[in-house]
C-alpha cells in the first residue's frame, strides 16, 4: 500500500459531491513533518495551533485585538504575540503592518504580560524576536517631522507627506504585568548618509559608505515615492551565536545585519562592539542600487519578507532564509531563497571593494514553483525550515500554507477559511478585500513546531476540529494508521470493464476519476464483490473505502 501513498496524496480525496474545494486541507503526504502549525488570520482575532490533518487542537482568543502581526510559541507553552486594536488612536504613524502592543498569553488564555509601545511619537510594527535571555527585540517606527527630515539631509521636495518614519530596534526586558525596561536601542536615523547638502554632518558620497543608508533613495515603484513609511521593516531575527540582528526592508528590497553586542551609546555611533562598527550596517544584501552600486542586474530581492537565520544543525543551517515576494520584478512570482553571506570569520562580512556589491551572487537553496507565476504573494508571507530539511511556506496573500521537502516536492497544503466576512465552508468562494487588491483570507506568517517541542509538555493535543464548515477531508483519511487498515484486495489491477474488491464487506466505496471527480459510489455487502467499470475511460482512478470510521484507499489503473 505504501507505494500508492504519494499518488493518493496528489489526487487528494474531494468531498462526496461535485463542488470545488476552496479552503481547508488539500494535501497531507507521509513526507510531511509531524508537528503543529501556529498561525492566525489577519482579519480574525484568534490564533490557532493546528495539526497536519488541518484540525485546530488549541486556540488563543484575541479578546477583540488583532494580530499586529507576528507570534511565536515559547518553550514554556506561552504564546508571544504582537497585537493591536482594530481602531486607530489618532496618531500620524499609520502604515501597513502597524502594531500597538506585545503580549504573553499562557496556555489557558490568560494575558500575563501586556506591553504597549504606541503613542504620537512611536509605534510598534510587524515583528518581534524572542531572545534566549527572556527579553524581546521589537521593531518600531519613530515620527520625524519635516524640519527633522530636512535637517538630516532629506531633499524637501521628496517629502510628499511632510514626515518620515525612522526605524528603531528596542530590546525589552519584561518587569511587570504591563511594564518593561528598554535596555538596548538602535535608531536608523543615526546611520544615514546624503550627498546633496555639504553643510550637514552626514554628508558623504553614498557609494563610498555602504555601511550607511542614503536618506534620499526613493523606490519609484511605490504608490507614493518618498512616502513617510520609506523603509518598511517587516522582519527581525536574532542570532545568539553571533550576537547579531537581521532586518528586512521591504521598500528597499534589502536585508541588513546589525551588531547587537554594542551598548546603546555605541549603537548610535560608528565604532565599538564585537565587530568594531558600532551601529553601522555590518552587511546588506538584495538591491545594491540603494547604496549607488550595481544595476538592476545585481538586484536579488524584490520586496521580501521574513528574513531569518536557519538554526545551526538544520539543513542549510547558518544561512539566511528569505521569502522573496517578487513585487516590482518584471515577471511577478515568489520564491524562497537561502543565502550564505561571505564571511572571513563568523560574523565578519567585510566591505566590498570600490564599485563591488555585497554577495553572494548565487543562492545556497531555492524553491520556485514549476510554473513560477502560480506561486505569488506580492506582500506579507514567510517560510520556515525544519530539522528534516522540509520548509513550511506561507503564501500570505492567498491564505495558503504548504510544505515542501528539501528537494522541492510539495507534501502538505492548507488554505485558511477565515476571512474579513467570517468563516467560510470548504467550498465557498474566497472573497476579495482591499478594493479587490488581495484576498480576504490573508495570513501574515506561520510557524511549525515539532511534536517534541517543550511547550507542548502536559497539554492534550490529541483531538481537534476543522475551522471550515463541511470539510472535504476527514483527518482519519489522511493518517497513515488509517490508510494502512483495513486491508483491501482489488483484482485485476490494471482493470477493464470491472474490478473485484475483496475483504471489504459492509463498507462504502467511492470511485474518483483522474480529475478527482466522484463518479461512482455504492455499498459492499459481501466479502467479494464486483464493481462495474463500464463507461469509464482509461486513466488513474482512486477507490476510497470507509467502514466503521476507518478509511482505506487504493489506486486503480483502468485500461
Amino acid at each position: 500500500m505504501s507505494r500508492f501513498l504519494s499518488v493518493l496524496s496528489v489526487v487528494l480525496l474531494p468531498v462526496l459531491g461535485q463542488a470545488q474545494q476552496t479552503t481547508g486541507l488539500f494535501l497531507s503526504d507521509p513526507g510531511t513533518d509531524d508537528g503543529y502549525i501556529l498561525w492566525g488570520a489577519m482579519f480574525g482575532h484568534d490564533q490557532y495551533l493546528m495539526n497536519t490533518c488541518g484540525e485546530v487542537v488549541h486556540t488563543w482568543v484575541g479578546d477583540g485585538l488583532s494580530l499586529g502581526n507576528s507570534m511565536y510559541l515559547l518553550e514554556d507553552g506561552t504564546l508571544l504575540r504582537c497585537a493591536k486594536a482594530d481602531t486607530a488612536n489618532g496618531s500620524l504613524i499609520i502604515a501597513g503592518g502597524g502594531g500597538e502592543r506585545i503580549q504573553k498569553v499562557d496556555w489557558n488564555g490568560n494575558v500575563t504580560w501586556d506591553f504597549v509601545y504606541y503613542d504620537a511619537e512611536k509605534r510598534l510594527h510587524h515583528d518581534i524576536a524572542p531572545m534566549p535571555n527572556g527579553n524581546i527585540l521589537a521593531i518600531a517606527w519613530v515620527l520625524k517631522d519635516q524640519s527633522a527630515c530636512i535637517a538630516a539631509g532629506r531633499i524637501p521636495a521628496d517629502l510628499p507627506q511632510g514626515r518620515l518614519f525612522d526605524e528603531r530596534i528596542i530590546e525589552i526586558e519584561p518587569t511587570g504585568p504591563t511594564t518593561g525596561n528598554i535596555i538596548w536601542q538602535w535608531d536608523l536615523w543615526d546611520h544615514l548618509v546624503q550627498e546633496v547638502d555639504s553643510t550637514k554632518d552626514n554628508y558623504g558620497v553614498v557609494a563610498d559608505h555602504p555601511e550607511l543608508l542614503n536618506i534620499n533613495w526613493l523606490n519609484p515603484a511605490v504608490a507614493i515615492p518618498g512616502q513617510a513609511d520609506w523603509i518598511h521593516l517587516n522582519a527581525i531575527d536574532y542570532n545568539a551565536e553571533l550576537d547579531q540582528i537581521v532586518l528586512s526592508s521591504q521598500i528597499m528590497s534589502e536585508i541588513w545585519i546589525l551588531d547587537h553586542s554594542t551598548t546603546t551609546e555605541e549603537a548610535a555611533g560608528h565604532s565599538g562592539g564585537t565587530y568594531g562598527k558600532g551601529g553601522d550596517l555590518l552587511y546588506r544584501y538584495g538591491n545594491p542600487q540603494v547604496y549607488d552600486r550595481g544595476t538592476t542586474v545585481d538586484q536579488m530581492l524584490w520586496r521580501q519578507h521574513d528574513a531569518h537565520w536557519i538554526p545551526s544543525g538544520f539543513p542549510d543551517g547558518g544561512g539566511i532564509m528569505i521569502f522573496n515576494n517578487g513585487l516590482d520584478r518584471p515577471i511577478g512570482f515568489s520564491e524562497i531563497d537561502v543565502i550564505e553571506p561571505p564571511q572571513s570569520t563568523p560574523g565578519a562580512y567585510g566591505t566590498p571593494s570600490t564599485g563591488e556589491v555585497f554577495g553572494p551572487s548565487t543562492k545556497a537553496w531555492n524553491y520556485r514553483a514549476e510554473d513560477p507565476v502560480t506561486f505569488y504573494s506580492f506582500f506579507i508571507s514567510g517560510a520556515r525550515r525544519s530539522a528534516s530539511g522540509n520548509t513550511l511556506i506561507c503564501e500570505g496573500e492567498k491564505g495558503r500554507l504548504f510544505e515542501v521537502t528539501h528537494e522541492g516536492e510539495k507534501v502538505w497544503e492548507y488554505v485558511n477559511p477565515e476571512t474579513h466576512v467570517g468563516m467560510l465552508s470548504s467550498t465557498e468562494p474566497i472573497p476579495s478585500n482591499g478594493g479587490g487588491a488581495y484576498q480576504g483570507n490573508l495570513v501574515f506568517r506561520a510557524e511549525k513546531y515539532p511534536v517534541d517541542f517543550p511547550g507542548f509538555n502536559g497539554h492534550d493535543l490529541s483531538t481537534g476540529v476543522q475551522l471550515e464548515a463541511d470539510p472535504f477531508i476527514e483527518c482519519s483519511i489522511l493518517s497513515q494508521e488509517h490508510i494502512e487498515r483495513p486491508a483491501v484486495g482489488i483484482h485485476p489491477n490494471p482493470a477493464h470493464g470491472s474490478v473485484v474488491v475483496m475483504g471489504m464487506d459492509r463498507a462504502h466505496v467511492y470511485l474518483f476519476d483522474p480529475t478527482g471527480r466522484l463518479v461512482k459510489s455504492s455499498r459492499l455487502n459481501t466479502d467479494r464483490e464486483h464493481i462495474d467499470l463500464s463507461g469509464f475511460g482509461p486513466g488513474l482512478y482512486l477507490l476510497r473505502f470507509e467502514r466503521g470510521g476507518s478509511w482505506s484507499s487504493e489506486v486503480l489503473l483502468v485500461n
